[in-house]
């Protein structure tokens, strides 16, 4: 089986300001390479794998613990399930100093009906419709993306069983996570960019179970899939760090 490494790290470790990111299912830490090295520039970035069979969220959760006790993060970003992770890691954020939250293309309320239809193989290469694609599929499929968004994602699929995502979605059923928002410190501030609901069949459900937090800053980004981090990088670096420039009054 391919191996990589269960972190990953960009920029100096010694660096005065400091990024946590969790990447999907179904992917490996390299996924976020754009982001990590945008932001290498403002401080270090680590992003998290974890090969397992256990894909509750509280779990993988517990299993990034450690982290936020080990070091203090200026930001915090997860995509897809990494979500709802950064969301369940809100508890343990800093009370009084400020930390910028960023979900990407998070869903989280489902009901068992909408779990029906997510569950649904929706383009070619998905790897519930055809298992291993390879990265010429996913580059012939995914136009902004680069080489290296495809060889990262294909390395994912390759890392993870061909039942993982049947395992992340039964392994945290009911799929309610909405009310982790309550855990939010007041001093941490939280984005959640949404791909473009006319790119995406969930789109609409993504947006309507994040627009009655007011406290939540809800971001639609056009013209994009639910791999927003392969396709407009800067958007996600803008928003987390439009967050501390808000508390900081120092800007990017």
């Amino acid at each position: 089986m391919t191996t990589v490494p269960s972190a990953s790290q960009w920029g100096s470790p010694i660096a005065s300001k400091r990024a946590l990111l969790v990447h999907g299912g179904n992917s490996s830490s390299h996924t976020f390479h754009r982001v990590a090295s945008m932001l290498a520039a403002k401080g270090g970035s680590s992003s998290l794998e974890r090969p397992g069979v256990d894909f509750r969220v509280q779990t993988l959760a517990d299993d990034l613990l450690p982290y936020l006790q080990a070091a203090e993060y200026d930001i915090v970003i997860g995509h897809s399930i990494g979500g709802l992770v950064v969301l369940s890691l809100l508890k343990y954020l800093p009370r009084t100093r400020p930390v910028s939250v960023v979900l990407i293309d998070t869903s989280v309320e489902l009901s068992a009906e909408q779990m029906a239809v997510v569950r649904k193989p929706k383009v070619p290469n998905d790897v519930r419709a055809r298992p291993n694609p390879t990265v010429e599929d996913y580059v012939a499929s995914n136009p902004l993306w680069t080489r290296e968004d495809a060889i990262w994602r294909s390395l994912g699929i390759q890392i993870g069983r061909a039942t993982n995502y049947d395992d992340h979605m039964d392994g945290n059923m009911p799929w309610s996570f909405s009310h982790l928002f309550a855990d939010r410190p007041a001093a941490a501030k939280l984005t959640i960019l949404i791909a473009d609901p006319q790119s995406q069949a969930n789109g609409a459900l993504k947006l309507e179970a994040v627009a009655k937090f007011k406290e939540v800053r809800v971001v639609i980004v056009p013209n994009v899939s639910h791999w927003i981090h392969h396709e407009f990088p800067e958007v996600i670096v803008e928003e987390a760090l439009r967050n501390i420039g808000e508390e900081r009054g120092d800007g990017p």
